[in-house]
């Protein structure tokens, strides 16, 4: 039996319950009555003046007041990165689900105050609720006697620091209560989170569904995995560390050492005999504290997840693979100089974790404690109308008619039923033929990536080139045609030798033949790389907004898909990028420069810091690189310095090949010969080389074409601004642009007046390829009057 203190919170529920139900009868009165029973003090009123906050600000100690800043910091910094962004899936043609996430509108965040006075906490519960967005934050934390009835200065003193004007000076149960029901000094919040007794633990189980709650916070406890290699002086000091908690605090030293008990109770004595709480340390060391003695680290991993710690230290030979390989912790502190006390003050993680065991199906606190995930549904007529059919099946199916009536108003069973299987001679129909099928269980479900084909006058949504080949490349790419047409009864050339030697001439850089791959598009050398350094059991990351191709080649090729975030401008951060490789230790990185849907370049310097984090693949993917403004490097600069490096190319956009279907890479020589073990044999047709050969031989012309559709770009981004619309930066050959309350709406409108553009990228707004200048001509007068309408419509 592993040690851990009881917390009886159903005996606690018997105790609290009267008193949350006299707050929620008599508010502010029984908040006060309780106050003064429990605490000793007696308060008019619950809420603390401006002028002790600022008071407390500046009596702080500058050192601490340091600390503090630096911990906030850093704190900030980690929780920016889990905010999520919202997305948009297309389901199917005019069928989109947006998962939008949304702050609570007030959030309480409780601040303890018994043995050991917390600021640390007030940063750990404040900084998420404010990258969440949350509206409204108020915080309480018991009132000390000894203070004239505040709360501790330096809670005061962090609150103010972190610009927090409503403090409450209440503690325990009734606090919990005060924001589950709200008193005329303090009004009810949506969610109450942060630790607390077993007082504060019982009151949020009881009024949970009247407020939202974070866990159930118990005693703290530590878990440490050690071998030989771990040095027993921290051992025993991070042993103490968390015992001077609360003598109710929980230590379990797991090892596979059978020396290491020993050698840490030799150093652990002289420690102990110097810690200001020794007396509190030795009541927590005697009454819940273990040394698990294992076979191997497989044994020892074993005894932790069972435990689910709220910390788990790991301070063996190889401690960042075991890390990985944990399943239920709060917070695991990887290696001899990452103690807890790290995260306590300045990892940047946050410190309000599960305990008792939680672990095991509750993470801690974080930004997703304030958010709620939103599904917004929007579908046109025909994509109800096509799975009107299944609709009719499903409410049938459970007795519930009033479901499919509600959608054959809107759409009747005569109306064309888009997707609905064949009948058969007898007229019925089957079952969905993907329904019987054997597919794989990560694919069913999904829908096949694909951008609208529509016959309308002006199409400027897949980001084409839209200048066709002039009839002198026309004659020289059918000559070469016809030079090799009298051979195709024999395979090509199965490794396009000539063509990449082709390919490396017009890239430049030095580059040869052996470092150039070529494939049937630039997603085909992209599911090559995924399938070589991918697959089951790795994983890749990248940055979104971005490509939508690449998490979709990923998921295809059973590679894990991580998604990272871009920032709010769309730009990428190196310092938060190579945070995300580090947590996450992907297989695959990858960056997309320009970047689709958004159109801008990445910095050199950005790339170089993501290949020197990287622990694997990094991928570029420079399909626009043709387009980018004056002055934008290339990743294939980088080639000679990092060997994990992937730089792809394609021939639809620059070279206005989109129906050859020839995209290409750079990368080190031992690259290719990797990819040579997943191609399949004679995978570019001698046509498709022949075509992209002569393409190669006629480069200037085409590339032409990029210098007119750079200045239409150029002259679109202004005009769209001079709209008064939001523009990012684009070094492609599209513009993406915003924001719409009503994206669909815009694009619906612009179709129906013959223009098409994309809906794609983050939710409000829309890519638009550039185009001829008539092209141009007619989407802008095709927006122009949808914006008309749309401002007419705002005026009040």
């Amino acid at each position: 039996m592993l040690p851990r203190a009881a917390l009886d919170t159903d005996a606690a529920l018997a105790q609290v319950r009267p008193v949350c139900e006299d707050v929620r009868l008599r508010g502010g009165a029984a908040v006060r009555d309780h106050t003064l029973r429990f605490d000793g003090v007696d308060l008019a009123t619950t809420r603390v003046a401006a002028t002790a906050l600022a008071d407390a600000l500046a009596a702080l100690d500058p050192g601490v007041r340091a600390a503090l800043e630096e911990a906030i910091r850093r704190t900030r910094r980690v929780h920016e990165a889990q905010r999520p962004a919202d997305h948009v899936t297309t389901v199917a043609p005019g069928a989109t689900v947006t998962e939008r996430y949304v702050p609570v509108g007030r959030a309480g965040l409780y601040v303890p105050g018994g043995l050991v006075t917390y600021p640390s906490s007030v940063i750990m519960n404040i900084v998420p609720a404010q990258v969440a967005g949350v509206g409204q934050v108020a915080v309480a934390s018991p009132p000390q006697p000894g203070h004239g009835g505040l709360p501790a200065p330096a809670v005061l003193a962090a609150c103010a620091l972190l610009g927090i004007e409503e403090v409450h000076a209440v503690g325990g149960a009734q606090a919990i209560a005060m924001f589950a029901y709200g008193t005329a000094d303090c009004a009810p919040a949506d969610v109450v989170t942060g630790p607390g007794n077993v007082y504060v633990a019982a009151a949020k189980r009881l009024l949970l569904g009247t407020v939202g709650t974070d866990a159930e916070a118990g005693p703290t406890e530590v878990a440490i995995i050690a071998d030989h290699t771990a040095a027993p002086g921290f051992v025993a000091a991070d042993l103490i560390a968390q015992a001077e908690h609360d003598p109710l605090a929980a230590c379990l030293l797991i090892t596979t050492d059978p020396g290491l008990a020993e050698r840490t109770e030799q150093v652990l004595a002289p420690q102990l005999a110097t810690a200001r709480h020794r007396d509190r340390v030795r009541q927590a060391l005697a009454g819940q504290s273990a040394c698990v003695l294992v076979d191997d680290l497989d044994a020892a991993l074993a005894v932790a997840d069972a435990w689910a710690p709220e910390h788990l230290e790991i301070q063996v030979e190889d401690a960042r693979a075991l890390a990985a390989r944990v399943r239920n912790a709060g917070a695991v502190f990887v290696g001899p100089y990452a103690p807890v006390s790290l995260g306590d003050y300045l990892a940047g993680s946050n410190h309000v974790l599960p305990t008792g065991g939680t672990a095991r199906h509750t993470g801690g606190l974080s930004v997703l404690s304030f958010l709620r995930g939103i599904h917004v549904v929007e579908s046109s007529k025909p994509a109800l109308a096509g799975v009107a059919v299944y609709i009719d099946a499903l409410g049938a199916a459970e007795d519930l008619p009033a479901h499919a009536a509600a959608v054959r108003i809107r759409v009747p069973s005569d109306q064309h039923d888009h997707g609905r299987p064949a009948a058969d001679g007898a007229g019925n129909r089957p079952r969905s033929l993907a329904a019987q099928l054997p597919l794989r269980a990560d694919l069913a479900g999904r829908v096949a990536y694909g951008a609208p084909q529509l016959d309308v006058p002006v199409r400027l949504n897949t980001n084409e080139n839209p200048y066709p080949p002039s009839p002198e490349l026309v004659r020289a790419i059918a000559d070469a045609v016809a030079g090799v047409a009298g051979t195709l009864n024999r395979y090509p050339d199965r490794d396009a030798v000539a063509l990449r030697a082709d390919l490396a001439a017009y890239l430049g850089h030095g580059l040869s033949w052996r470092q150039v791959w070529a494939a049937n598009g630039s997603n085909e050398t992209i599911q090559q790389v995924l399938q070589a350094f991918g697959g089951p059991g790795r994983t890749a990351i990248g940055f979104e907004p971005s490509y939508a191709m690449h998490p979709l080649i990923a998921r295809a090729t059973a590679t894990g898909w991580i998604s990272g975030a871009r920032d709010g401008d769309f730009g990428l951060d190196a310092a938060r990028a190579v945070q995300a490789i580090h947590h996450h230790r992907p297989d695959l990185v990858f960056l997309a420069s320009p970047n689709n849907p958004t159109g801008g370049a990445l910095p050199l310097a950005v790339i170089e810091a993501v290949c020197d984090a990287a622990p694997g693949m990094v991928v570029v993917d420079e399909a626009y690189a043709e387009f980018a403004r004056d002055g934008t490097p290339s990743a294939l600069a980088l080639l000679p310095r990092y060997s994990r490096l992937v730089v792809t190319r394609t021939m639809s956009k620059a070279f206005a090949l989109a129906g050859a279907r020839l995209g290409y890479l750079a990368a080190d020589p031992a690259v290719i010969e990797a990819l040579l073990l997943v191609r399949l044999p004679y995978h570019l047709s001698a046509v498709t080389q022949a075509v992209a050969q002569a393409a190669l031989a006629h480069a200037a012309e085409p590339l032409a074409t990029v210098q007119a559709l750079r200045a239409e770009r150029d002259s679109l981004v202004s005009w769209l601004r001079g709209q008064g619309l939001a523009v990012a930066d684009s070094d492609a050959n599209f513009v993406l642009f915003g924001e719409f309350g009503d994206a669909h709406a815009v694009w619906q409108a612009l179709l129906e007046r013959g223009v098409l553009i994309r809906e794609v990228g983050p939710p409000g707004w829309l890519r638009v390829s550039a185009g001829t200048p008539a092209e141009m001509d007619a989407f802008r007068g095709a927006l122009l009057p949808v914006l008309d309408g749309a401002r007419q419509e705002a005026r009040p």
